[in-house]
Parts: C-alpha cells; sequence; structure tokens
C-alpha cells in the first residue's frame, strides 16, 4: 500500500504507462464539479494474460490518498521496476537492435520509476525496498514465507514464488538493494502484500513458535485469509491466501 497526496496523479501516471485500475473509490464530494479518488487498485497486466477464463492476478500497486501535511517519501522504495517488454511490445526492431528503453518520466510523488530487464509475465517485474539486513531478510523471505532467491550479490537480492499459478509468465520480483544508510520511514509506503499457497493458520503457529514479530492475526479480508508480520528491516509484510 502507498499512501499518496493525489491518487488522480498517481494513477494519470501509470495510467499513460499502459495501466488499468482494477478497482476505485472517490472522496465524497467533489472539487472543482469533479470527484476526486480516495483509493485505487492499479495494475500493468501482463501481455499474455488475456483469458478471462484462466486470467493471473497481476501484482497491483494499492494508492491510498492521504492529507497528511508536510507528506514525505522517505527511502524504503528503492524503485519500482517496469518491463522492458511493455515499451517495446509494439517496437520488436527497437528490441533486436538493442534500443535503449525511454525514461519513465518523473513519477508524482518522488519514487523512482525504471525500466528493467524480464521475461515474459508481469509488466510491473519488480518492487524494490532498501535494506541494511540482508542475511535476516533472507531468512525471513525464505524459511518463514518460503520464497525462493533468484539472484544476489553483496548489494541485491530478487525473491519471488515458483507459482505455477501465474500462468501468464514470471510473476511480480521483490528485490532487496542493500544500503548503510539509515532507513527513513515515510509516509508513503505503508505495507506489502505478498500472496501464498501456504495456510494461514499453519503459518501463524509456525510464526509464533519462531518467534516472529506478529502485527495482525489471522482474520478474514476480501473473502481470503490473511495475516501479518514485520520483517527484519521493519516493514509490514500482509500474508494473504490464494
Amino acid at each position: 500500500m502507498l499512501k499518496v497526496p493525489s491518487v488522480d496523479r498517481t494513477v494519470a501516471y501509470w495510467i499513460e504507462k499502459g495501466g488499468t485500475v482494477r478497482a476505485q473509490t472517490e472522496k465524497p464530494g467533489s472539487s472543482n464539479g469533479s470527484s476526486e479518488l480516495k483509493s485505487a487498485m492499479l495494475e500493468l497486466g501482463a501481455l499474455n494474460n488475456n483469458d478471462d477464463e484462466d486470467k493471473s492476478p497481476c501484482f497491483a500497486l494499492e494508492l491510498i490518498a492521504t492529507d497528511k501535511e508536510n507528506w514525505k517519501l522517505g527511502n524504503e522504495i528503492s524503485y519500482i521496476g517496469v518491463s522492458m517488454l511493455l515499451q517495446f511490445q509494439n517496437n520488436l526492431l527497437g528490441a533486436i537492435k538493442g534500443d535503449k528503453p525511454e525514461s519513465q518520466g518523473d513519477e508524482p510523488n518522488g519514487i523512482a520509476v525504471e525500466s528493467s530487464a524480464s521475461a515474459p509475465g508481469d509488466l510491473l517485474a519488480r518492487f524494490a525496498l532498501q535494506s541494511q539486513s540482508m542475511e535476516e531478510s533472507e531468512e525471513f523471505y525464505t524459511e518463514v514465507l518460503g520464497m525462493e532467491v533468484k539472484a544476489k550479490d553483496e548489494k541485491m537480492m530478487c525473491l519471488r514464488y515458483d507459482n505455477e499459478v501465474f500462468k501468464a509468465g514470471v510473476p511480480t520480483t521483490l528485490i532487496f538493494d542493500a544500503t548503510d544508510e539509515t532507513i527513513e520511514s515515510g509516509d508513503c509506503f505503508d505495507h506489502l502484500v505478498i500472496v501464498t499457497k501456504a495456510s494461514i493458520p499453519e503459518l501463524y503457529a509456525q510464526s509464533q513458535d519462531s518467534k516472529q514479530k506478529i502485527f495482525m492475526k489471522p482474520t478474514t479480508m476480501f473473502g481470503k485469509d490473511v495475516m501479518g508480520l514485520i520483517d527484519p528491516n521493519g516493514y509490514k509484510v500482509v500474508v494473504a491466501s490464494m
């Protein structure tokens, strides 16, 4: 979840990149004769994800409007990666020639948005966070949540599930970028939602046994079993059943 001063401006930025609003709510009242968005769920989708009967759920940015004074971004989010395939889907010659991807422009909240090399799959290819605790993060996301390390070096780590449920290709990759800088919590990044095949009651019991930090006990939201954990970086992670 991202809390932003203007959901409308943020949605407009992502729609220009080919995004789709999955759901939205409007603020009560109006401004200048038109309604303003209170929230939105926005995804980029996948190139080969057009069969409604067999459509894979894509990663979505949950945007919530905030009126907080002196709103600040913080530095938890390293960048959001957009698949280069999105730019080159109508420019195969450019892809073959090795043209450099175009600039992703200025995201209205100051979040860095980068073109990322990726295999066919979710076009919102990467969500990257800063970490001062790479070893602890690897242990948490692999041993507790069951994700797999797909690549890593001393500066970064790529994690995702081998998710056969995502039939459109490669799902969004969670990235951790190592940093020695102090991570300053801002007003934008609230929590990360990870969908798992694991049983939420079993995960809750295992988390209690391994003394994980739990900020939300198992409950039901939108027809899904969910619970909340705090990772070694202090980030809130909501884990939801499929």
